[in-house]
């Protein structure tokens, strides 16, 4: 089931728009511990997929299982998750539950919501190690599996 996130009204301008070929946005919240980080210190010139999630949703659950898959098998990639559950121990639940090890941060506010104008979750950034978004990648299924590892092993 895909879940629809409404942009606040007037809150993205176009010229800020977050695209393909742009750089990842500045963006600091709590991982599940609660200790704060920016998503540019974990990405720090690496290869970086970025999968905005919530841990009820059955699209996100196969995204963050496919992503500990390749994680678990070796794929060299930083990988970061960024959560809209509104209580970390759900969050903290469901990473114990299904054996996610990559770092996972919790956006309880929505705040990415603008930054990155996300309207489907989960939606997937793949970042190079420069910083700049190369693929964005709506929803899950076979289709986006196949394009995120093709894109992981470029």
């Amino acid at each position: 089931m895909i879940v629809a996130l409404l942009l606040a009204a007037g809150a993205a301008k176009a010229d800020l728009a977050v695209s393909v070929g742009t750089d990842l946005p500045a963006l600091e919240l709590p991982n599940i511990e609660g200790k704060v980080t920016s998503l540019q210190e974990v990405q720090k010139h690496k290869k970086t997929v970025v999968v905005f999630f919530t841990s009820w949703s059955k699209s996100s659950q196969n995204n963050l299982g496919f992503l500990q898959d390749l994680k678990n098998k070796g794929q060299t990639a930083e990988i970061v998750g960024i959560s809209f559950d509104k209580k970390a121990k759900d969050v903290k639940t469901f990473l114990s539950d299904n054996k996610i090890t990559f770092p996972v941060f919790v956006d309880k506010k929505l705040s990415a919501i603008n930054k990155f104008q996300l309207l489907v979750i989960p939606t997937t950034f793949c970042v190079n190690s420069s910083g700049v978004i190369e693929k964005i990648f709506v929803d899950y299924d076979d289709n986006v599996r196949k394009a995120l590892a093709e894109w992981l092993k470029s």
